[in-house]
């Protein structure tokens, strides 16, 4: 059975891959450990650009330093979860992709011809999901296998 376990800093994909490894039990599963970066989206430095004839500007040092910043986040909690699955004896193969993460888990778990996507859910409220989109949600609609979502007091 392939796994893939999307994981990013969250409390709730920690409890992701804490479910995974408690499916599977040390039945000759293999683990895809994906962690997704997504893109930075910085657009001003005004408070209120435009709003007063100001066109909106970039502080590209600033998007650099958040685009590393990301970056880093996103490989420890990979190295995090590989060591986890070290530790348990699970055989992975880890992934750093860059993109919409909706969209990349998908399309991953389909190239890695995986079983079963473990996902966590942040419990956003609908306001929230329907300003930022929720990533579960296009999982679990899109996904070519099965999803496992775990909530965070799960």
């Amino acid at each position: 059975m392939k796994i893939l376990v999307a994981i990013d800093e969250s409390n709730s994909s920690h409890k992701a891959l804490e479910k995974a490894l408690h499916l599977v039990n040390h039945q000759n599963a293999t683990f895809v450990i994906l962690g997704v970066e997504e893109p930075v989206m910085m657009t001003s430095t005004s408070p209120l650009p435009g709003v007063f004839g100001e066109a909106p500007t970039t502080n590209w040092q600033q998007e650099e330093e958040l685009v590393e910043l990301e970056e880093k986040r996103t490989i420890s909690a990979i190295r995090w979860a590989e060591n986890i699955c070290d530790r348990a004896g699970i055989m992975f193969k880890s992934r750093l992709e860059f993109g919409d993460a909706k969209h990349i888990i998908c399309d991953v778990a389909q190239q890695e011809n995986c079983d079963l996507i473990v996902i966590g859910s942040h419990s956003y409220g609908i306001i929230e999901r329907m300003l930022i989109g929720s990533v579960t949600d296009h999982v679990v609609h899109h996904a070519h296998c099965a999803v496992l979502v775990v909530r965070e007091g799960e």
